[in-house]
């Protein structure tokens, strides 16, 4: 079962506001300086990039309840968890950088290590969870 990442609308604008001001920034400079043929690509690689790269992780972040295992994707991330190893899960706000496209999170500790993540329905994702991995402590609160 494949679940979307929750959205918040505050990280979008911050995210395409950043590309937004780039690539106003390079394009007044381009305008208004001489730049030579070199310049313009460059400046024209580099903002492409940049929004095909925030493009890729706004578009492609979700997480898939498979069969044996939690996969986690989001742009050049894609991390696969087996049901065995995964010890707990919790709701957080926990702000570090995660898979994550909101800050309503879950918290998910496996044997080697933690991850984030932030599906659009964190109680219906924890009880389908919950299900996979009867040996883990899920808590819904």
């Amino acid at each position: 079962m494949k679940y979307p990442s929750k959205k918040d609308w505050w990280l979008g604008l911050i995210l395409w506001g950043a590309v937004g001001c780039g690539a106003y920034i390079s394009t007044y400079a381009l305008l208004t300086e001489k730049a030579d043929l070199l310049g313009i690509l460059i400046t024209v690689i580099i903002n492409l990039a940049l929004i095909a790269f925030i493009s890729w992780l706004w578009f492609t972040t979700y997480y898939v309840l498979e069969e044996k295992e939690l996969i986690i994707r989001s742009g050049p991330i894609n991390k696969r968890i087996p049901y065995r190893e995964i010890s707990s899960a919790h709701k957080t706000l926990n702000p570090i950088s995660s898979p994550a496209l909101s800050l309503k999170r879950i918290n998910i500790t496996y044997q080697f290590g933690m991850a984030l993540i932030s599906p659009k329905n964190r109680d219906e994702f924890l009880q389908k969870l919950s299900e996979r991995c009867p040996n883990a402590t899920i808590k819904f609160d």
